[in-house]
Formats: C-alpha cells, structure tokens, sequence
C-alpha cells in the first residue's frame, strides 16, 4: 500500500529544485488551491516522510535499501557501467571503494522480493566485466535516514539501462514490478503524468 498519493509525489517533484515553496505555482500544477497545497506540505513533513533540501525518508517509506559491493575488471567497464546506469532511479548514490571492491552502491526497491529480482536481472552485478559482487541488505538506518532521490516519472517505454521490463519474464510472472520510470511500471513510487506549467482544471 503507497504511502503516499500521486499528488503528493507531484508536489515533492516540485519541491527538489528550491526548497522555497511557491505555493501558488505548485497549485496550479496540481489544480487545486494554494491553501490546500500548504496543508499538504505541512501533513508530509510532520509525518517526517521529507526534510527539507527535498530528501526521502526511504525507512518511513517503507522501501528496502541494500548496499551492493561490486569489482569490476577494468576502467573502460566502469565507464560502460557508469554511462548505463547514469539515470538508474533505483540508484540513490554510488561511490569509489578501495579494498576487495572497488565500486559500491546504495540501492532502493519497494521490498525483498523486489530487491531480489532486480539484482538477479537487470542491476549493476549483471554487467560484464563484475568480477565479483556482494550484497548486504540494511536492517535499519541509525544516522542520517534522509537521501536526496528524484521522484521518478513514467516516461519511458525502455528503461534507461536499455531494460525492457515489459517482456522480462520476471515481470510478467509478477516477481518484479519494473522499472518506477517505465510506462509498465506497476509499484506506487512514480508519477504517471507531470502535469503541464498551467492545466486546464477540471
């Protein structure tokens, strides 16, 4: 069950290029009044879903997070990785290691089972050139629970790793859910339609 409506992840789209809230310019967006707009933000920050810089609060959310530990062989596969999961939604962050691995990533999915298709078939490991990897998932968040993370929008027909969800045979079994900036996207975090600067309200 989402946590959050549709609306309500227009508005924290809305929100993550200023954090000054324009109250009037999200309202038209969303076709409602300005007043209605302010009782939203104050109802989703006082349920510490956000903070505002905007950042996700991916453990009140109920996301599954995982950090996932990978070698890789050579540079020139790093920059094959880097180019096709540069808009990866379900990437929060990545970083250079120096040990066994030398690349990590801190990764979401909406649950386990989520978390465990997306690793076994279209997520970083998958990649030639992993020598190795490893993946722990994080029981719980002790320090700084919020993670700055774009609200993914349906777009695409094709994942932009170059992923068709649509025919994967793991989607169509229901063991995953796709891609959140996927058309055949099935999960609640994702915004079918940003609305136009100023839409006709109905």
């Amino acid at each position: 069950m989402s946590k959050l409506s549709e609306k309500d992840l227009v508005l924290i789209r809305n929100l993550e290029d200023s954090c000054k809230v324009n109250y009037k310019q999200v309202a038209d967006k969303l076709g409602v009044s300005h007043t209605a707009v302010k009782k939203r933000v104050s109802k989703i920050i006082s349920r510490n879903y956000i903070s505002l810089n905007v950042s996700l609060n991916f453990k009140n959310l109920g996301f599954t997070l995982a950090l996932l530990f990978l070698e890789v062989a050579t540079d020139e596969h790093l920059n094959k990785l880097l180019d096709r999961f540069s808009e990866c939604p379900r990437i929060i962050s990545m970083f250079k290691t120096i040990g066994d691995y030398n690349l990590a990533a801190l990764i979401y999915a909406e649950d386990r089972r989520v978390l465990d298709s997306i690793l076994g078939t279209c997520m970083l490991r998958t990649m030639e050139g992993i020598r190795k990897s490893a993946v722990i998932p994080i029981s719980n968040i002790l320090i700084n629970r919020y993670y700055n993370m774009k609200i993914p929008v349906q777009k695409w027909e094709i994942a932009p790793c170059g992923v068709d969800c649509c025919s994967c045979k793991r989607y169509r079994s229901e063991e995953c859910i796709g891609c959140p900036v996927t058309k055949c996207y099935k999960g609640w975090f994702s915004i079918k339609h940003l609305p136009e600067e100023n839409p006709r309200r109905i």
